[in-house]
């Protein structure tokens, strides 16, 4: 089981490679309105137009104070959101990959591991009173349903039999059919208990305590894709950074960094994550075979 966080330290981690970035610490606890924080060693790298980074989120420095060890900063910089922090958190002073941006490309790997392109899923089970009197009958689903799995009625405790020829119905209006989804069985069945298991996409994260397992429905033995599509997401656009026309005057960025060689350092990254995607959707089609014969 991993949470949000570990994911975002160990994406991190890799794609630092060893850096350490200037860091501090809050002197006293800030709140998620106040504009005036407090540090507790010398303020050094911490000046006017830097970024700081408090747990997520960002903060432009507008003044500092380097006798009072303050600044006045701008809260929810660049898209994060304003939160209260403990004191002592540690201060990062202008990250490379903030956390709020890979917790973002977090939440999109997610959506992009469970298109059909790439073919990852969560897989759930819902059991509702099926009437044989109707042909069509409503699922109480929530969300969104990829494909069914398979589809078993109760015939006695120690059985559940297969039902073949059944179809997800989708978009049906909702004064009928409360969930929009419904389930049409062309075999004929008692009324029963009827189980439905059926492919669903990937839950998006909130909080960094998130429980990946649990609240997104990701498998623990696929995290190693999660944490190449963050790295991924972080350097690409970082070449679009390097090629800025004011960008070119430092030597190094013009001729020992040529243009395309921040893009080219993730070519291995995308093969690996092509072949792991590859691996793991064999993995769960070979542990859950859709097994209904369809009309």
């Amino acid at each position: 089981m991993s949470t949000v966080a570990q994911i975002l330290t160990r994406a991190q981690r890799q794609l630092l490679s060893g850096t350490i970035e200037a860091r501090n610490k809050l002197s006293a606890s800030v709140s998620s309105t106040s504009t005036s924080i407090s540090l507790t060693y010398d303020l050094n790298s911490i000046r006017e137009g830097a970024v700081v980074q408090v747990d997520s989120e960002l903060m432009y420095v507008w003044e500092v104070g380097a006798g009072t060890k303050t600044a006045t900063v701008e809260r929810g910089f660049n898209g994060s959101t304003a939160v209260s922090h403990a004191s002592a958190a540690v201060v990062i002073v202008n990250p490379k990959f903030p956390k709020a941006q890979l917790f973002e490309a977090l939440n999109d790997e997610l959506m992009d591991l469970c298109s059909p392109m790439n073919g990852l899923y969560d897989v759930k089970t819902l059991d509702f009173n099926y009437n044989s009197s109707r042909r069509q009958t409503n699922i109480p689903m929530t969300g969104d349903v990829i494909d069914l799995i398979e589809v078993r009625y109760r015939y006695i405790a120690s059985d559940y039999k297969q039902v073949n020829n059944v179809t997800l119905l989708r978009n049906l209006p909702t004064k009928d059919f409360g969930s929009g989804y419904g389930l049409q069985i062309d075999s004929l069945i008692p009324s029963s208990t009827v189980r439905v298991t059926y492919k669903t996409p990937f839950t998006r994260v909130r909080l960094e305590s998130d429980d990946l397992q649990s609240i997104a429905g990701f498998p623990e033995s696929a995290e190693d894709i999660l944490v190449m599509g963050i790295q991924i997401r972080a350097v690409a656009p970082r070449e679009i950074k390097r090629n800025f026309t004011e960008s070119q005057g430092e030597t190094r960025r013009a001729e020992e960094v040529p243009s395309g060689a921040v893009g080219g350092s993730i070519t291995n990254l995308l093969r690996l994550r092509r072949d792991r995607i590859t691996a793991e959707a064999s993995r769960l089609n070979r542990l859950h075979p859709i097994i209904i014969q369809r009309n």
